[in-house]
């Protein structure tokens, strides 16, 4: 040991000594090294997995974030044309925004109904407009919310003029279809297929000049004094979200100054949102 201490004499026995126990080193170590790597793999799958639930989490708040955006970028889009619409009012008429919340159930009534009612000055025959045109009229009012007839309901008639030629005519709704018809134009009248129908004001009830129809088809028929005409509303009811509900300084807010319907429509039963 002495030697070895100071002279270093067994530093090459050593050395072989050494590198004859390596083996031996390696295969008792072996067990050990497998374990580390073992546990490091799971670990390493454990935060994988963490990770890849977190990002999986943060893309779902995404996407959400992503379609309330769509959502609110379409509403605006809905809402500024409405706003665009109120251009063509008078100085003297007030509207006001009103969210559609239930359509009808029965595939025969065309109606909806809205999140606005008598406490809100709702009245019965009011005039409801949307982005695009006429969109119906008040006929059933609660305290909260009231039910619009469409102008494409049987039971509703609408007084129209040509555009083009300034022929007058009253347009009927043909119901389930979603068309509208004009059963007593004569069959000499000025319309041809594409002719933009406007509400003409006639009757006091509707406002003058708005879009309600794009003629579709004209048929005269041999020996009939009328022609048989079909015209396609330029709303489709199926996309209104929003409408709105129009007041004249002749009607105020209850609405005394407008005809009552020629034809009061039944209740439309039972309603879905």
């Amino acid at each position: 040991m002495v030697a070895d201490h100071r002279f270093r004499a067994l530093e090459i026995p050593r050395g072989v000594m050494l590198e004859l126990l390596r083996p031996v080193h390696t295969l008792a170590d072996w067990p050990l090294q497998k374990w580390q790597g073992f546990s490091e793999l799971v670990a390493s799958r454990e935060y994988l997995a963490r990770q890849n639930k977190l990002l999986e989490e943060e893309n779902r708040q995404l996407q959400i974030q992503q379609q309330q955006l769509i959502d609110l970028r379409a509403e605006n889009h809905r809402l500024s044309d409405l706003l665009h619409a109120t251009s063509a009012l008078r100085k003297t008429q007030r509207y006001q925004l009103a969210r559609v919340v239930r359509v009808a159930l029965d595939p025969h009534s065309q109606m909806v109904q809205i999140g606005l009612g008598r406490a809100a000055g709702v009245f019965a025959g009011q005039p409801v407009l949307s982005s695009g045109g006429i969109f119906g009229q008040v006929v059933h009012v609660g305290s909260s919310t009231a039910q619009i007839l469409l102008i494409t309901d049987s039971r509703h008639a609408l007084p129209v003029v040509n555009q083009r030629s300034g022929q007058r005519g009253v347009a009927y709704g043909d119901g389930a279809s979603g068309l509208l018809r004009l059963p007593y134009m004569p069959a000499h009248a000025d319309l041809i297929q594409g002719d933009m129908l406007l509400s003409s004001g006639l009757g006091g009830r509707f406002p003058r000049g708005y879009p309600v129809a794009r003629i579709r088809s004209v048929a005269a028929v041999a020996g009939e004094n009328f022609a048989e005409v079909v015209a396609q509303p330029v709303v489709d009811p199926d996309r209104v979200q929003e409408v709105l509900l129009i007041w004249s300084d002749s009607t105020g807010e209850t609405g005394s100054a407008l005809a009552p319907l020629e034809s009061e429509p039944a209740d439309a039963g039972s309603v879905e949102p």
